[in-house]
């Protein structure tokens, strides 16, 4: 991402303090061109998962739609907890070539319900993107997408700074977000349909990488699985400004194009990052320009 503030105005000696402060600034930027992304779904296949299993399944719509949007250069594999599979993925590595590819991941992600309770999505996880597990998985210069959905917290014999540090190893270009569904801490999670215990050590990985963490007792996964397709897709939604603004002067183009100020498919200012932050397809694709034009906040 380029930026560049750039004070618009005129400024002469016998310009008021008032008129300095009310200078319009403007960013600029360039929504960069996103790297590749190989992104391993980690499927709890003990017996209690047969709900959660269709429920991703029913919504992996909403992460393809998104990521084809984005036109994301991107590999999904997937594999289970239990370590007696080794890692071995459960089916061929999905891609945007592959033929109707949301059926294709439902019919992998239901990995059944047989594996052993002693769920190690860790380690089987680490297994699965080393290259003489998975050859023609992970790629020289992608980045490592790893999502954990499960209902029980993670028994991998080792620490979790083991497992991050051999998945970020095992990353093309050194870069590892894992992402967590899983039970809520800090004592799990009830639904109509669901239960589970707090994922610890799932989640414990998942803020150290900077991913996303939902309930696995939600009722819909389509909300979580369209933030994983954003995140995967690599754009960036956030543009940090140069200035603090006069919020209700802040106007907003992407290649020459007014941008609403709304919570769908607009933009909407944060006040925390200090930042236009946009949502859905008004998100920028790569190559594009966004300017931002507003006047100094007070």
């Amino acid at each position: 991402m380029v930026r560049n503030g750039v004070l618009l105005g005129l400024i002469c000696g016998g310009c008021s303090d008032y008129a300095v402060q009310n200078l319009t600034v403007e960013d600029v930027f360039t929504q960069d061109e996103p790297p590749p992304a190989d992104v391993l779904f980690v499927v709890d296949d003990s017996a209690s998962m047969i709900e959660e299993q269709a429920n991703l399944a029913a919504n992996f719509g909403s992460f393809v739609e998104l990521l084809g949007d984005t036109t994301a250069d991107y590999r999904i594999g997937v594999t289970t907890t239990d370590r007696e599979d080794g890692g071995v993925l459960v089916g061929p590595v999905l891609d945007p070539d592959t033929a109707d590819v949301v059926t294709a991941f439902s019919a992998e992600v239901n990995v059944g319900t047989s594996g052993s309770r002693d769920e190690e999505g860790l380690a089987t996880a680490a297994l699965a993107l080393r290259n003489d597990v998975n050859p023609d998985f992970i790629r020289a210069d992608s980045d490592a997408h790893v999502v954990f959905v499960s209902d029980e917290d993670d028994h991998s014999p080792e620490e979790v700074d083991r497992y991050v540090d051999s998945l970020r190893s095992s990353s093309g270009s050194g870069t590892l977000t894992a992402h967590a569904l899983v039970g809520d801490e800090p004592a799990g999670c009830l639904s109509g349909e669901s239960a589970a215990d707090a994922g610890l050590r799932y989640l414990q990985v998942a803020r150290s990488t900077g991913g996303l963490s939902e309930s696995i007792c939600a009722p819909d996964y389509g909300v979580v699985l369209e933030a994983l397709g954003l995140a995967v897709s690599g754009w960036n939604p956030l543009f940090p400004l140069s200035e603090l603004p006069a919020e209700p002067t802040l106007a907003v183009w992407v290649d020459g194009v007014a941008m609403p100020n709304r919570d769908d498919d607009g933009w909407q200012y944060s006040i925390g990052d200090n930042a236009v932050v946009f949502a859905g397809r008004a998100i920028p694709r790569p190559g594009m320009k966004v300017r931002v034009t507003y006047q100094r906040g007070s």
